[in-house]
């Protein structure tokens, strides 16, 4: 049976969650009653049972991508293609395609944001690769941006998988992803937009590494303990935010950087003094964009051609932006953690805010509006996968999916 109302999907990502839970759920909801119709337990990435991080990692449901005729749902390294009543298409994945953060159909060929290896990927929809860009190739963009990362990738590698960056013991994060690249959008004349998330150099991957060492030896929450208390006595106000330590000795950026439809690329807003990573770009009908501050918990409004900031709006003191759409003309849908925020961009406020989840470890991904003519998600989608197939188990038809 098809919605006849306009609901819209949401997904998210359970931190701490036990390894025999869903680490992600794809949400129905309805904004203007603000209630959720459904609730869809993920199909599970790859070896997420060797994934020690507890905070997200490769766990939960990532990007949505929706046309008249199919919508592709990733998590971290595979994406699945439905058609509105929710039988499967297929499955693209790559042994370079990792790290998936937000997707996007352009035309007739699928993009991924792959921050695993800082790639940008196309494929056809029979899962081919098509083109990819390496963010971290030397270009205006970068020099403007003043990073000069180490070249680790060519184009052999890429295009053959040489490097498996879906397997977490295959490749260090904190060596292949230092761009973090997470979202993209395209405008009218074909140029695309896309988000470096979290720009950093070598001594920011140091610090990560230790902090990776912290948790693992079990004293990162007593250092996180000793922070807070290091605020309160130096008068700064707290932030939920684990990079929000008392001493920064380095800090990070995020960057917009246009391509062209010929390759060329060009800076169009750096973002300085990041925390967290940058989130979430999305074209408007007028060729104005939207890019989610996560660090500061801002909206920001931009005119990519000349790189102008048109507005900045706090909208969240200790949130998580991330996941952004249009309701309406003038009416945003934004994630924020747990709850979903109304903002009107015509006044820049937030007319209204909800929670869709209590779980405080659970954090909405991505939202997209659902067509009507589509039928309501299943319930499980780990089930529907292994009722269409007969496995239960996605590696079990890696081969036949990894073209």
């Amino acid at each position: 049976m098809g919605i006849c109302m306009t609901y819209f999907l949401v997904s998210t990502v359970r931190r701490h969650c036990p390894p025999d839970e869903p680490s992600g759920y794809l949400y129905l909801v309805d904004p203007h009653q603000q209630k959720v119709i459904q609730r869809s337990a993920i199909i599970e990435p790859l070896f997420r049972e060797l994934d020690a991080n507890p905070r997200g990692g490769m766990r939960g449901a990532k990007g949505i991508s929706v046309r008249p005729d199919q919508i592709a749902l990733a998590n971290f390294s595979m994406i699945f293609r439905f058609d509105p009543q929710w039988n499967l298409l297929g499955v693209i994945t790559h042994p370079s395609c990792a790290g998936v953060h937000d997707i996007l159909f352009w035309e007739e060929s699928l993009w991924v944001a792959a921050a695993r290896a800082d790639l940008l990927l196309q494929f056809d929809l029979e899962g081919h690769l098509q083109r990819h860009f390496y963010m971290r190739q030397p270009s205006p963009a970068l020099q403007a941006l003043g990073w000069r990362p180490p070249t680790l990738l060519n184009d052999e590698i890429i295009r053959k998988g040489k490097i498996d960056f879906r397997h977490p013991q295959e490749v260090e994060k904190e060596t292949y992803d230092r761009a973090h690249v997470n979202s993209l959008c395209f405008l009218s004349n074909g140029d695309m937009l896309v988000s470096l998330g979290f720009v950093f150099d070598d001594k920011f991957a140091n610090l990560l590494r230790l902090k990776i060492r912290l948790i693992q030896w079990g004293v990162w929450p007593l250092l996180k303990t000793v922070n807070r208390w290091a605020q309160r006595a130096l008068g700064k106000k707290q932030k939920n935010m684990d990079q929000n330590l008392v001493v920064k000795p380095a800090q990070a950026k995020s960057a917009i950087v246009r391509i062209t439809p010929n390759g060329q690329r060009s800076l169009r807003l750096p973002l300085h003094n990041i925390t967290a990573p940058s989130h979430s770009l999305l074209a408007l009908p007028n060729d104005t964009a939207i890019y989610l501050n996560t660090s500061d918990g801002s909206i920001l409004h931009i005119e990519p051609e000349r790189g102008q900031l048109l507005s900045n709006t706090k909208v969240a003191e200790h949130g998580f932006l991330r996941g952004v759409t249009t309701m309406n003309d003038h009416t945003l849908l934004v994630g924020n953690r747990g709850e979903l925020i109304a903002f009107d961009l015509a006044t820049c406020t937030v007319s209204e805010r909800w929670q869709i989840t209590n779980d405080p470890n659970e954090a909405v991904y991505d939202i997209k509006e659902l067509p009507p003519h589509y039928a309501t998600p299943p319930a499980s989608f780990a089930e529907e996968f292994r009722r269409q197939t007969g496995y239960a188990d996605p590696s079990a038809l890696l081969d036949q999916w990894s073209p």
